[in-house]
């Protein structure tokens, strides 16, 4: 070969090669820059989807009138939205309101409005975010021989109540019906005193003394649900603190969201929340659940007008101002207190039904 055609062939192999090995190197730079990217996607994508611990303190054991929780739990309504969810069920003595402020749990459910006011008054920036229920499952029992028709027929009669329904309860009726302080008379907690005096009246709750009564005398006693008589409060309320709205609102829209959820499912089947609920408490049965599940749905506690219109678990600015305005006008808060604070409709825009 001639040594000009030679060098020709060796510089054109030349670049040939150092062609073939820059274009090596881009490819295993776009294979490691791919892998990274793969690896750093999913990374974020754990991140992103990683579920966001809350700790939700029930206010008693496990019942069916908390029966919504425990069928989103059941279901994965929380874990779906974001939320890795741990009930503790209450017990004798334990206060949810009182581990919410200090601290110790992210979620308590509170009986009424009043406890997240008076947990306001005290310092600590609660906000009810939810109403499980619509109606105080609050009644007063009646005998039908004590020739009581109405409420009004009340009045002159022993009233049995706890200490803790007198300074809630009870200043309502004086204002509403002319009760008298007199008529009081201590409430142990069973209902065999009230039996023993046909002409007595005795507060109970909706749900599970008529079950308990009719169990024990074959018949169903009579009551008048304080609902129904214009005390108006919600029920099983959801509360957290500002600071868990603040610093992570995502979780508490989540909270809300798929409580609602469990709520609207729990009405239509119940048996996932039974199923929990019998695990957790072996001292409920199949029947009372049953029993307490139709009666969230015929007396309108649970699902009514009102939440065919706006979603289950709702709050109203209207609803919460009527209960306090009551308050103000019992003597049990000042009218200028800001109870606007204490609740907050921003997570229940959206009917859920």
């Amino acid at each position: 070969m001639a040594p000009g055609l030679r060098q020709q062939s060796l510089r054109f192999l030349k670049n040939a090669l150092e062609s073939e090995y820059r274009m090596s190197l881009i490819s295993a730079s776009r294979i490691v820059s791919t892998a990274v990217a793969a690896i750093s996607g999913v990374a974020l994508a754990g991140a992103a989807h990683a579920a966001e611990p809350l700790t939700f303190q029930m206010s008693w054991r496990a019942q069916a009138e908390f029966g919504g929780y425990y069928q989103a739990l059941a279901k994965g309504f929380y874990a779906d939205c974001g939320v890795d969810m741990t009930i503790r069920d209450g017990a004798p003595g334990m206060d949810s309101a009182q581990l919410l402020s200090a601290g110790a749990v992210d979620v308590a459910l509170v009986p009424q409005n009043d406890t997240v006011l008076q947990m306001n008054r005290a310092g600590f920036p609660a906000r009810a975010v939810m109403a499980g229920l619509q109606k105080n499952l609050t009644i007063l029992l009646y005998h039908e021989e004590s020739g009581i028709k109405a409420p009004k027929d009340i009045m002159g009669k022993p009233v049995l109540l706890s200490q803790s329904t007198r300074t809630t309860v009870w200043p309502f009726l004086k204002a509403k019906y002319g009760f008298s302080d007199e008529q009081l008379r201590a409430y142990s907690g069973q209902v065999a005193t009230w039996m023993a005096d046909k002409n007595s009246v005795q507060q109970g709750v909706a749900t599970q003394e008529p079950f308990r009564i009719k169990a024990e005398t074959g018949k169903f006693p009579s009551f008048f649900l304080l609902a129904d008589m214009g005390y108006a409060p919600y029920t099983a309320i959801v509360a957290v603190s500002q600071k868990l709205i603040d610093t992570k609102p995502a979780a508490v829209q989540c909270l809300v969201d798929a409580s609602r959820k469990g709520w609207a499912d729990f009405m239509k089947d119940p048996k996932p929340g039974f199923e929990a609920i019998l695990k957790r408490n072996p001292q409920t049965n199949q029947e009372l659940l049953a029993y307490t599940h139709q009666a969230l749905r015929s007396q309108g506690i649970a699902i009514n007008e009102e939440t065919a219109k706006l979603g289950v678990g709702v709050i109203t600015d209207a609803r919460w101002k009527q209960h306090f305005d009551l308050l103000v006008s019992s003597g049990v808060f000042p009218a200028d207190f800001d109870y606007k604070s204490t609740y907050t409709t921003r997570f229940i825009q959206t009917p859920i039904n």
